[in-house]
């Protein structure tokens, strides 16, 4: 079976940025569509209604001419009943009380005449608002019908709304469509113009990720002569006393020098997506036992107590690469050591978790990692700012590489809060139903 794989932290980086412009683009974009499509819908609106207010000051205009001054006292014209239509504009002779005398459009008067309109153009000499008649808007206008300065009767004169509603519903759904539509072209422009911004980004990106690898295999050898000559200086004792503490740092920086370099070694392979992964099928609990042997030399040297899966566990059947799992759990263990009181407990613990998965965790009883720092402790060369000294902190580079293998064996490794306060890394990935046989194990390298 083959390992899954993913994309490279380079490439996941500028796609995650490439997102990231995208979508802050495209909201200060869609932000400039709604301002504007709200400005237009506003001015649209607004210019309907002043077309409806003089075409119905010209109908009652016209409609005060014929009257004369004068209102009529038998009725005036009679026309049909019927109901208002769409662009309806009608007319009603009110006396100086305010009641009906003539309605020569012959409108269905739901609720009409208005009277608290006529008491209102009393008071300022006119009125104009809009009614509601059994669920038609119209908008009325009541005028004064004067004969020698003194008023003898009221005309109120309406215009149905039903088609300046529906001209405004229309005009509204266009500039939604004309929005959308513009967005939708905005979206694919900004991609395009994103992606074209990141080509040089990426360019460089991938010259310092080759540099960083040739660098690390130039390294290599002169760290690894260092080494050698200070050995031989302290194994033929060619050094005086004094002198031997120097060559004692010499070893361990030539050492720290030559981690360095594999981390970095690791990482590059990691960025160009050739990071080889062997799988078979294992046991975690037996690895994490391993991993706990592995290290009890470390965390005695730091005064630490190392706990491990007892003898009872369950075994946890899942299929991945041993040697690559078990420097995932170094990798936790040694952040776990460097984070920890002299005295304190890390403790490792390998169960099956729900949902078909296994899990492995690492606990320490340090100062543990902040919400705001529980991604960014996976990124190259990030270190937390409670690191006791330089030479403790390590490269930065662990968990990220960390990370990056577990995420090829289809698994996820997150940190919080370990019971205790201090930090709990987890690392789960997909169980198997029971170990395979091992006569039946076949173990297959995906260049992924």
């Amino acid at each position: 079976m083959t390992a899954p794989g993913g994309a490279a932290p380079g490439a996941s980086l500028l796609a995650r940025t490439r997102r990231r412009l995208a979508l802050g683009t495209l909201v200060v974009v869609g932000a400039l569509v709604l301002a504007l499509g709200a400005a237009t819908a506003l001015i649209g609106t607004s210019i309907l209604d002043q077309e409806v207010d003089r075409a119905l000051q010209a109908a009652a205009t016209a409609y005060l001419g014929r009257l004369g001054g004068e209102t009529p006292s038998d009725g005036g014209e009679a026309a049909e009943i019927r109901e208002p239509q769409a662009a309806d504009t009608f007319f009603l002779v009110l006396d100086a009380s305010g009641s009906l005398v003539a309605n020569p459009s012959g409108i269905a008067l739901a609720s009409l005449p208005d009277v608290a309109a006529v008491v209102a153009a009393r008071t300022a000499g006119r009125d104009l608002r809009t009614v509601d008649l059994g669920g038609t808007r119209v908008r009325l206008l009541t005028l004064p019908v004067a004969e020698d300065r003194a008023t003898t009767g009221w005309l109120q004169t309406g215009i149905v709304l039903t088609l300046r509603d529906r001209q405004a519903q229309g005009l509204v759904l266009g500039i939604v469509l004309v929005g959308l539509l513009g967005l939708a072209g905005a979206g694919l422009a900004t991609l395009w113009i994103t992606g074209r911004a990141l080509v040089p980004i990426r360019a460089a990106f991938d010259t310092e990720r080759r540099f960083v690898a040739d660098a690390s295999h130039e390294i290599r050898t002169p760290a690894a002569l260092i080494r050698s000559s200070a050995e031989i200086l302290q194994r033929e004792e060619l050094v005086a006393a004094p002198g031997r503490p120097l060559v004692d740092d010499i070893v361990g920086e030539a050492d720290r020098l030559g981690r360095l370099v594999e981390d970095l070694l690791a990482l590059a392979a990691s960025e160009r997506g050739t990071l080889a992964v062997e799988t078979a099928p294992l046991d975690l609990v037996g690895l994490a036992r391993t991993a706990v042997r592995r290290a009890t030399p470390l965390a005695d040297e730091r005064g630490l107590r190392l706990a491990g899966p007892g003898p009872a566990e369950p075994a946890v059947a899942v299929l991945g690469d041993e040697d690559r799992l078990l420097q995932v759990l170094l990798i936790l263990l040694d952040n776990a050591f460097r984070h920890s009181p002299p005295g304190g407990t890390v403790t490792v613990a390998a169960a099956r978790a729900p949902r078909d998965r296994a899990r492995i965790e690492v606990l320490d009883e340090g100062p543990g990692v902040p919400p705001a720092m529980r991604e960014k402790v996976f990124e190259p060369f990030a270190r937390m700012p409670a690191s006791r000294s330089r030479a403790d902190a390590g490269s930065g580079l662990g968990l990220a590489i960390a990370r990056r293998l577990v995420e090829l064996h289809a698994g996820t490794l997150t940190v919080g809060d370990g019971p205790g306060g201090g930090a709990r890394f987890v690392l789960e990935m997909p169980a198997r139903a029971h170990p395979e046989p091992a006569a039946t194990r076949a173990r297959h390298a995906d260049r992924v």
